[in-house]
C-alpha cells in the first residue's frame, strides 16, 4: 500500500514539474518573453543554488544565456536584466513596474501585518516623507551621537567585565552584532527602551535573529514553515512583543515618534492593530542593523587581512581625529574619512549579492537601448543583478574579488569618485542610507581604535584564501550574511581594550 502512495506521489510530482510549465505558457505567454530555464524543484525552483552562492550562479547564466533570462524561485518567476542603463532609463520609470507590493508581500508574509495598514497611499507617502524628513540634517548627526555613545558604552562596560576573564573567547559577528543592535535600537528607540532589553531571557540579540530568519522564511515562500519552524516564529513574535512597551516622549527619536503617532492617529488607527504597529516599529531596528552590523565586520576583516589597509586607515582616523575635542560622529568628521569609506564600500563589493527588482503589474514589454524586447508576465519579477557589474574583470581586473582598499577614492585625474549600487536606485534608493554608512563607519573606527583582536583558529593558509574571497553566507537573501557554514569557528576571537582615556 505504501508503495503504490508513494509511486502516485511521484508521478503526481514528475507531472506536475512537466506539465505545470506548459500550462503557464499556454495561458500566460507574452511575446518576446527571454529564456526560462527550467527547474526540476517545484516551489523552490532554484532555491538551493541561491542559497548557496547567487553571486556564481547567476553569472554561469548570464555566461551561458546573456543579459536577460528567467529562473523559478520561491513560486515566482524572475527575470534577470543585466543591462543597467536600460533598467535605470526605462524600468525605474515604468508605471508598468513597481515594488510597492512586493515589499508588502515580504511584511505580510514574514511578519503577519495587517495588509490594509501597508496599502493605503496616502501612509506609504508619509512614511516616505519622515524617512526623507528625519534621517538627514541634524537628525540623522543626533541618531549618529546616539549610536556612537551607546556602542563607546558597550565597549567600556566589556572593558571591566574583562579584566576579571582575559581568556574570554567570543564570536566576532555575534560579538559586535550585539553591540549594534543595541546601539540602533538606542538611536531609534531611546534609552529607556533599550535598558529594558538587556539581561533578558531569551537574549534581545537572539529573538532579534530569528526575527531576521523570519524573512527568509517568508522570501523562499516554503510551504508548512508554521509547523516547521514554529520556534523560529515564536521568538519572531516575541521580539514583535518588545515594542509594546514602548513609550511615547521617553526618548524615542524624532523619526520613531512620527512613526508611532501617525499609525494611533484617528484617522489611520482603524487599519491598524496593536500587532501591526510593533511590527512596523521592529522592521524599523531590523532595517538599521540587519546590514550594518555584518558589513562593518566584512570591512574589519578585511583590514585584518590587509596590514597596509589597516595602516592607511589608522593615519586618516589620526588626521580627523586629532584631539579629545572632535568625536568621530561629527557629521563633518565622518564626511572626510573617505579611504574609511573606499575601504567599506571595497569590502561591500566583494560579498553583498546587490541587486534592484522591479514587479510587473500587467503584462507588458521593455525596450532596451539596443532595441531587444522583454517581454514580462504580470507578477513576474525583474531583476538587476547590480552584483555582475560590481564583480565584473572588465572593470575590477581578472581577479575581481580582489581588495584595493582606496579604490573608491577619488584619483586626481578622476571627474568623480568610482561607485558601486549598493543601496538601490531609482525613487526606492534606501532612505536610509547615509546612516546606514555612517553606523558602519563608527564601528570599524571604534574597533581599530579601542580593540585588538586576534583569530584564534584563523591559519595563514586561511587569510590567504580569504584575501581571494571571503566565506560569506548567502543564505540570508534580503539581509547582509557572517561567515558560510563550516567557516564561523575561523572568526573566534580574542581581545583587548585600549585607548579609552579620550572618549
Amino acid at each position: 500500500m505504501l508503495l503504490i502512495l508513494f509511486t502516485i506521489i511521484i508521478v503526481a510530482l514528475i507531472t506536475y514539474i512537466f506539465v505545470k510549465p506548459l500550462i503557464d505558457n499556454l495561458f500566460n505567454y507574452v511575446p518576446h518573453e527571454p529564456k526560462y530555464i527550467h527547474s526540476y524543484l517545484p516551489i523552490i525552483g532554484f532555491g538551493f543554488e541561491i542559497l548557496k552562492n547567487p553571486i556564481e550562479f547567476i553569472r554561469s547564466l548570464y555566461l551561458k544565456y546573456g543579459k536577460t533570462f528567467v529562473i523559478y524561485l520561491g513560486s515566482k518567476r524572475w527575470v534577470y536584466l543585466f543591462d543597467e542603463q536600460t533598467y535605470l532609463t526605462k524600468v525605474i520609470k515604468s508605471s508598468d513596474l513597481s515594488i510597492d507590493d512586493f515589499l508588502t508581500d515580504i511584511l505580510v508574509k514574514g511578519l503577519d501585518i495587517n495588509r490594509k495598514c501597508l496599502t493605503d497611499k496616502k501612509i506609504q507617502e508619509l512614511q516616505v516623507k519622515q524617512f526623507h524628513h528625519y534621517l538627514v540634517g541634524d537628525e540623522l548627526e543626533i541618531l549618529n551621537k546616539l549610536v556612537h555613545d551607546s556602542l563607546i558604552q558597550s565597549m567600556k562596560f566589556d572593558a571591566n567585565l574583562l579584566t576579571n576573564n582575559k581568556n574570554k573567547i567570543v564570536n566576532f559577528f555575534d560579538f559586535f552584532g550585539e553591540f549594534m543592535l543595541f546601539a540602533g535600537a538606542e538611536g531609534l528607540f531611546g534609552h529607556s527602551f533599550t535598558s529594558k532589553q538587556q539581561n533578558t531571557t531569551p537574549s534581545f540579540y537572539k529573538l532579534f535573529q530569528d526575527f531576521d530568519e523570519a524573512y527568509k522564511l517568508c522570501f523562499m515562500n516554503i510551504p508548512f514553515r508554521s509547523i516547521l519552524y514554529k520556534t523560529i516564529l515564536h521568538n519572531r513574535n516575541e521580539f514583535i512583543k518588545k515594542f509594546s512597551f514602548l513609550k511615547l516622549n521617553n526618548g524615542e527619536s524624532k523619526l520613531i515618534n512620527a512613526r508611532e503617532e501617525l499609525y494611533r492617529s484617528n484617522e489611520y488607527k482603524h487599519l491598524f492593530r496593536e500587532y501591526d504597529i510593533n511590527g512596523l516599529q521592529a522592521s524599523m531596528l531590523w532595517a538599521a542593523v540587519s546590514n550594518t552590523a555584518p558589513m562593518a565586520c566584512w570591512s574589519v576583516v578585511d583590514l585584518l587581512l590587509h596590514p597596509q589597509a589597516l595602516e592607511a586607515v589608522k593615519q586618516e582616523l589620526n588626521e580627523n581625529i586629532s584631539s579629545s575635542s572632535i568625536l568621530i560622529y561629527d557629521k563633518d568628521v565622518l564626511s572626510n574619512l573617505k579611504i574609511l569609506e573606499s575601504c567599506i564600500n571595497e569590502s561591500m563589493r566583494r560579498v553583498r549579492n546587490a541587486t534592484s527588482t522591479r514587479q510587473a503589474m500587467v503584462d507588458t514589454t521593455i525596450e532596451c537601448l539596443d532595441k531587444t524586447k522583454i517581454g514580462l508576465r504580470k507578477g513576474d519579477m525583474l531583476v538587476y543583478p547590480a552584483f555582475l557589474k560590481n564583480l565584473d574583470p572588465n572593470l575590477f581586473g581578472s581577479n575581481p574579488y580582489g581588495y584595493k582598499y582606496d579604490r573608491f577614492v577619488k584619483k586626481p585625474n578622476q571627474a568623480k569618485a568610482p561607485s558601486i549600487m549598493i543601496f538601490g536606485c531609482g525613487t526606492h534608493t534606501c532612505p536610509g542610507r547615509f546612516w546606514a554608512m555612517n553606523e558602519i563607519k563608527m564601528l570599524v573606527a571604534l574597533i581599530i581604535q579601542h580593540m585588538d583582536i586576534e583569530f584564534i583558529h584563523m591559519t595563514e593558509k586561511d587569510k590567504d584564501d580569504y584575501r581571494k574571497k571571503l566565506p560569506y553566507d548567502f543564505s540570508k537573501f534580503i539581509s547582509s550574511g557572517g561567515p558560510k557554514k563550516g567557516h564561523e569557528h575561523k572568526f573566534d576571537i580574542k581581545y583587548s581594550y585600549k585607548n579609552f582615556d579620550n572618549e
